[in-house]
């Protein structure tokens, strides 16, 4: 199991690509003596803690933050400590100022009750002010996230769309090649370098990776972040498989000959856009999986898994297939196109925000794609519209600090699911992180999977 552990939080680790940021702030000044030889290490460290470990609240357990400031300089430390409360879209919710001082060596906290009506995520904003020290730190807490219901988008086509993209990679022939690579096998595993052609006879790779010992292994599908080539991963009960889909490796010549930003390449065209073809792409491995149980595959419990990019690919093709047992998703991008951009148009990005940056730098190089025109075709691809068709439960983790996968976005289209899956479901937030989750519940992931996978219709 430890073996497991250790390579399942690998997988994850390798679709991410975005630090997390904590609520927790030290900053230090050393003192010397007269021959400059450092003395003593002064700080103040700064500690923004919810009174409810997740940052999660609701009419039961209200808005409570408290701050825990210990001083570790030598003087006392005086000033003011303010709070500002914003929506997800900045707008001024309320704040609070208070005089603050704090002996040297000593430890204070003060307490707040927020007082918020409506479901949502909430930034708390805390600038400290004080003799030796200065510093904004920012939190996010959310209320009624069970509730949160974003506006849909979903055009009337939408289906037929997607079954013409389906109905276009039928014809297709996916002329697989299967290749043993006796230089990444081990002695207890065997893989195979596995090359297929997708929609418009692109053709694209990926990597199987199935224990030696005969029998029939449940399969995990990994989905991977964006443009982060995936590589081969050892399971001890499991078989893997994973893809690298168009615009990684030798694919981008072929579809992205000048080396265009993937994530906006023929944005102005729905049909064109490139990640109609990425979902296809998906939709072809999955295809190579059911087609292969000769290769010691149980076909009959597959699981998908993926974080930041590859959680918007695992969820949307559970939806496109219905052949997945259990979906484990880690900070999914475009849940919700339109309230992405509202979100994020106008605030800053320390935490990430490399789609708000590729999205604004669409438009301003084609002039001639209007704001709305661009989210309108966004809109064919978001997960909202996408999982009202998924029938398997999830494992949602969540930063809450995250700006490349907003909590408000990914919620919404949690709560989306129909209900007898949410039952089955569970979501894992993290107040202090970004685009990633805790080690810890990478650990989880991997227990997780066990339990799903070893029930041909998951746990009871």
């Amino acid at each position: 199991m430890k073996n497991i552990v250790y390579l399942f939080s690998l997988a994850f680790f390798l679709s991410l690509s975005q630090p997390g940021f904590t609520a927790i702030t030290i900053k230090t000044r050393i003192l010397s003596n007269q021959a400059g030889t450092p003395e003593k290490e002064e700080s103040l460290n700064v500690q923004v803690l919810p009174y409810r470990k997740n940052g999660l609240f609701n009419e039961n357990h209200p808005v409570k933050y408290k701050l825990k400031v210990t001083n570790n300089y030598n003087s006392r430390q005086e000033g003011k400590i303010d709070i500002t409360i914003k929506n997800e879209f900045g707008e001024f919710i309320g704040n609070s100022e208070t005089e603050f001082s704090i002996a040297s060596n000593h430890t204070k906290k003060i307490s707040w009750d927020i007082p918020v009506e409506n479901p949502g995520f909430y930034d708390i904003i805390v600038t400290i002010n004080l003799t030796d020290y200065d510093d904004t730190i920012r939190n996010v807490f959310g209320y009624k996230a069970s509730e949160i219901n974003t506006p849909v988008h979903k055009p009337a086509d939408f289906d037929a769309f997607w079954q013409k993209a389906k109905d276009e990679l039928s014809t297709v022939a996916p002329d697989y090649t299967i290749s043993p690579d006796e230089i990444l096998s081990t002695p207890t595993h065997q893989v195979y370098y596995v090359e297929m052609k997708s929609l418009e006879n692109v053709k694209i790779n990926g990597w199987l990776t199935v224990p030696r010992p005969k029998g029939k292994y449940p399969v995990m599908f990994g989905l991977g972040g964006y443009r982060i080539e995936m590589k081969p991963l050892y399971f001890d009960d499991f078989a893997h498989f994973t893809i690298n889909v168009r615009g990684n490796g030798e694919s981008n010549q072929i579809i992205n000959p000048d080396n265009q930003e993937l994530m906006t390449l023929h944005l102005e065209d729905k049909n064109k856009y490139v990640y109609r073809g990425i979902y296809m792409d998906c939709l072809r491995g999955l295809e190579f999986i059911l087609s292969h149980e000769d290769l010691g595959l149980d076909t009959k419990r597959i699981g998908l898994m993926g974080g930041s990019q590859g959680g918007t690919l695992t969820w949307v093709l559970a939806a496109l297939s219905k052949k997945a047992l259990f979906c484990i998703v880690d900070n999914p991008i475009l849940c919700d196109a339109h309230t992405f951009y509202y979100i994020c148009q106008n605030k800053r990005q320390p935490e990430g925000g490399f789609i708000i940056k590729f999205l604004k730098e669409f438009l301003r190089k084609n002039p001639n794609i209007t704001k709305d025109k661009m989210l309108s075709n966004l809109s064919y691809f978001e997960i909202q519209n996408f999982i009202g068709n998924i029938n398997c439960p999830t494992l949602l983790g969540l930063g809450l600090l995250d700006l490349t996968a907003p909590p408000t976005c990914a919620y919404a289209a949690f709560n989306r699911m129909p209900e007898v899956l949410k039952k089955k479901s569970s979501v894992f937030v993290f107040p202090n992180l970004a685009h990633e989750v805790s080690p810890e519940h990478n650990n989880f992931k991997s227990i997780w999977l066990y339990e799903h996978s070893l029930h041909p219709f998951g746990p009871k």
